[in-house]
């Protein structure tokens, strides 16, 4: 029976798992390429969250609402980019004050707008309840659905990087920004559309997620620290380390907090972390050093 329970969870870790990589996978690309170290990951989730709320206010639903806030959250991003970070690329310390900064602004503003109050977002109605995977506990069809979500992003994002043009200027100047840029490569309108690219992909995050979690000003936060979690763990720069870092944080944690409970997991995940990073400082794939 116990064993039976660890397999359960061993399946339900897939849908923590996709949660961290659809979190991450914005932030990772970002950091990654640009450079920047975006500290208002959280807070352009949490917009992708509230326009996903008035989505469903207006009577629509998440799969309405993931183009929608792709749309919104980016160029949000272009703004922020054009106006702050182009001008301290190359400055991480300045980019990680800054973006603190537009952090608390939007915090702020979407407070005056829409109030202190929780919003709540519904699932869509072909996507509620569940089946049963093993024994009798449900899995819920909106999990599952973010399973494909995840795997859907990822797809999209190793499209972009290995088989367009701009993937192939984003993987040069990933490379060494000198060279590519004396090969004729706009260096600057690439880390700008990795922003903007990156800041979509959080709004997405925000709109899938809004349905499992209430929506506030402050639920991104948590999500941005699991994703800076899956990026130390996996490895700055390397898309298979958010895939690596994402599972194994999100299988750990969640047999761990079955067998234990929920504190201890995260302790004994975070304990993993550490060790891991203290024996591969750069991660489970490392990353390229940027010239």
């Amino acid at each position: 029976m116990f064993t039976q329970s660890i397999i359960t969870q061993f399946f339900n870790g897939f849908s923590v798992v996709a949660i961290l990589i659809i979190a991450a996978v914005g932030l990772a690309i970002i950091f990654g390429v640009a450079g920047v170290i975006n500290m208002a990951h959280g807070e352009f989730m949490m917009i992708g969250a509230y326009v996903a709320a008035v989505v469903d206010k207006l009577g629509g639903n998440t799969l309405l609402a993931i183009p929608v806030s792709f749309a919104v959250v980016g160029a949000l991003g272009l703004l922020v980019e054009r106006s702050i970070i182009r001008w301290i690329y190359h400055r991480p310390l300045e980019t990680l004050l800054a973006t603190w900064g537009v952090g608390i602004i939007l915090q702020t503003i979407v407070k005056l707008i829409f109030g202190p109050e929780l919003y709540y977002v519904g699932t869509p109605k072909f996507l509620a309840g569940g089946f049963r995977l093993i024994g009798r506990l449900p899995f819920p069809w909106y999990r599952l659905f973010l399973i494909i979500v995840a795997a859907a992003l990822m797809a999209l994002v190793f499209y972009v990087i290995f088989h367009t043009d701009l993937g192939l200027q984003v993987r040069a100047v990933r490379r060494n920004r000198a060279i590519a840029s004396c090969l004729g490569i706009d260096t600057a309108r690439v880390d700008m559309t990795i922003f903007v690219f990156g800041s979509g992909l959080a709004g997405v995050a925000g709109a899938v997620l809004a349905p499992i979690k209430s929506v506030s000003t402050t639920m991104g936060f948590p999500y941005a620290v699991d994703s800076y979690m899956v990026l130390v763990l996996g490895g700055v720069g390397n898309l298979w380390g958010v895939v690596a870092g994402a599972s194994l944080i999100g299988e750990a944690e969640t047999i761990l907090s079955f067998v234990f409970n929920n504190v201890i997991g995260e302790l004994l995940v975070f304990l993993f972390i550490v060790i891991v990073i203290r024996i591969v400082p750069k991660g489970i794939f490392g990353y390229y050093e940027r010239r």
